[in-house]
């Protein structure tokens, strides 16, 4: 036995190694506070956080699966990109018209109409179709993605996009869900905005996630008084896992008839060109309201091989086509107006690498 004089010393001494031989603990706001700008986050907080630090760049972005299968195969490097996408641009007119085609489903009661000076729904006129889902604040020139036929804008929050109307864009808050509803409150007051986007993705467990009665609840008491106050209110905006389908049926059998929705949102991600039209047609027909699709991209989430650059070309092209050919929907957001893609395919990507400037498909995008 040790004498009893040693104890505290030979007690201190395994109590230094034990401290040296242990790694020191880790907690979520440490790792905020010296690593803000590293952490991977989702779209949910891409635009603002609720501390109010704007994220400089979109690499926090992360887009949700349209199914609970694992995240997606290794994209193919985008070594090429460069060279496809300039020789893809060179051989279009960036600035040609839309295809001027209406189809009779637009004379529907719900559905504006629209000319290539842009499309109006109820109250919002919009200079163009095509959306900027922006979560870059003031941090990249947004005068640069003033093209043609962009017009509605929004940032998964309530606070502005500087500029934003000065250059003709149509700004939109968005209820994103519970955790902003009171900066939603204060901030999209009469005059503030003409058009309101409801909750993000609620059928998801990862973004607002909440029930269909919930989504009644969140709406009639945030979202409905606008509609007095000269806003056009646009639905939750759901994944396109097929639980959405339910979700809305149920939201809008019991809100539809005196909530004043006006629109339906939806997102999707995947790679058949006609089953993303089929889809989209699938919320007008049901609804007969006109459309709004604030996310969508060339991307798989079910673990098959990604599109390459020319693919996402004729995607993108097939996709504008059919907006372009059907009033009713009113405007679409590519997912990639941003420098980093996270979990998103790259080839999306409509901003150079020095997030200046719209590249060759980003200046597709915003003048067709």
């Amino acid at each position: 036995m040790a004498p009893t004089s040693l104890l505290p010393t030979v007690s201190l001494a395994l109590l230094a190694l034990l401290a040296l031989s242990s790694p020191a603990p880790t907690n979520a706001l440490s790792l905020q506070q010296t690593s803000h700008n590293n952490v991977v986050r989702s779209h949910t907080n891409v635009a603002r956080n609720l501390t109010g630090k704007r994220a400089t760049n979109a690499k926090r972005c992360k887009a949700r699966p349209s199914s609970a299968s694992a995240a997606p195969s290794s994209t193919k490097k985008a070594t090429t990109t460069a060279t496809t996408s300039t020789n893809k641009a060179a051989a279009k007119t960036t600035t040609k018209a839309a295809p001027a085609k209406t189809t009779a489903k637009a004379a529907v009661s719900n559905s504006g109409g629209s000319s290539s000076s842009g499309s109006s729904s109820g109250g919002v006129n919009l200079r163009g179709k095509a959306c900027l889902a922006w979560p870059n604040y003031n941090y990249n020139d947004l005068s640069t993605w003033k093209g043609s036929k962009t017009g509605l804008i929004y940032s998964w929050d309530a606070t502005k996009v500087p500029n934003a109307e000065e250059l003709g864009f149509t700004y939109a808050p968005m209820l994103w869900g519970w955790k902003n509803a009171e900066d939603f409150k204060s901030k999209a007051v009469e005059g503030y905005a003409t058009v309101a986007l409801g909750p993000n993705e609620p059928n998801e467990t990862g973004q607002s996630n909440m029930d269909a009665q919930s989504g009644i609840q969140i709406w009639r008491e945030y979202m409905l008084p606008l509609a007095s106050k000269g806003y056009t209110l646009i639905s939750p905006a759901m994944s396109s896992r097929p639980n959405g389908k339910d979700w809305m049926a149920e939201f809008m059998k019991d809100c539809g008839g005196d909530c004043a929705v006006s629109g339906i949102a939806t997102h999707y991600y995947g790679t058949d060109l006609e089953e993303f039209k089929t889809y989209v047609q699938y919320w007008y027909d049901t609804y007969k309201l006109p459309v709004y699709i604030t996310e969508y991209a060339d991307q798989d989430f079910n673990g098959g091989p990604q599109a390459s650059m020319d693919e996402i070309w004729t995607f993108m092209e097939g996709a504008t086509a059919f907006f372009n050919e059907n009033d009713w929907v009113k405007a679409h957001c590519w997912f990639g107006a941003m420098e980093g893609m996270d979990n998103v395919n790259p080839l999306n990507k409509l901003m150079n690498s020095a997030g200046t400037a719209p590249n060759d498909l980003g200046n597709y995008f915003i003048n067709n």
